[in-house]
């Protein structure tokens, strides 16, 4: 499967798609019957956001960006509207709903002077200093639960193709390493002279510092979510074994 990835979070509150990213993967389906399915997977894509782009004064003025390679492994029940027999002339198109659960893992980065930062262990939210700040450092992998659905086509006994879109709700704020408020310096690694500080508030790049400790950096109430919608090939190995013969009498 291969197509698109997208991101909604603190730096894409209204699920804009001017930053689609590549996404690919494999996957194996268990048909159970014509209506049922078990889909196993493993899936990459890259997400990304800009403040740059978006249409909130605030946004724009706080200035960060950021981008990450999402892995993701997961496990997923299809319900198929229609029977879908792939030696079929009259059931051979489907349109279907899918959900199950993703373990996934993500590394969000910014591109400062000419360079890719990993974020995580900057800790600009203050989390390499947890007893100052409140804030703990969060971990690169979590979990998310797939909703979506698509539609399928067989092409013959063997082929198949379709068109799948999922977004996954994740339980985690930090896809795009914002989530809650600007903190001191004394919390960073190298207080005011590292790159932490620098990542942390990049308003002033574009006019008035506005990262002032305890102000709002991100929404902490909402999880961050993300997207697949990929074109899919599917080959059939094993199709319905033959009956068994009567035996003698």
């Amino acid at each position: 499967m291969g197509g698109g990835s997208n991101y909604t979070g603190d730096l894409n509150t209204n699920t804009s798609y001017q930053k689609i990213g590549p996404s690919a993967g494999i996957f194996m389906r268990n048909n159970i019957g014509t209506r049922f399915s078990f889909k196993h997977a493993f899936a990459w894509g890259r997400v990304s956001a800009d403040d740059a782009l978006s249409k909130n004064e605030f946004q724009k003025q706080r200035n960060l960006s950021f981008r990450s390679d999402i892995f993701e492994i997961s496990e997923m029940f299809e319900f198929n509207f229609l029977d879908f027999l792939l030696k079929s002339k009259k059931y051979f198109i489907s349109p279907y709903i899918s959900t199950g659960i993703c373990v996934f893992f993500f590394n969000p980065q910014a591109y400062y002077q000419g360079r890719w930062y990993n974020l995580q262990p900057l800790g600009t939210e203050g989390q390499n200093d947890p007893n100052y700040s409140g804030n703990k450092k969060y971990k690169l992998y979590n979990i998310a639960i797939p909703i979506g659905g698509g539609i399928k086509v067989a092409c013959n006994r063997y082929w198949s193709v379709g068109i799948d879109v999922q977004n996954r709700v994740t339980f985690t704020d930090y896809l795009d390493d914002v989530s809650t408020n600007y903190v001191s310096p004394i919390s960073l690694p190298d207080g005011n002279r590292g790159i932490a500080y620098k990542l942390m508030d990049r308003s002033g790049e574009k006019g008035e510092v506005i990262g002032k400790p305890g102000y709002q950096r991100g929404l902490s109430t909402k999880n961050d979510h993300y997207m697949f919608f990929s074109f899919t090939i599917s080959y059939t190995f094993n199709s319905q074994s033959c009956p068994k013969p009567y035996p003698e009498h």
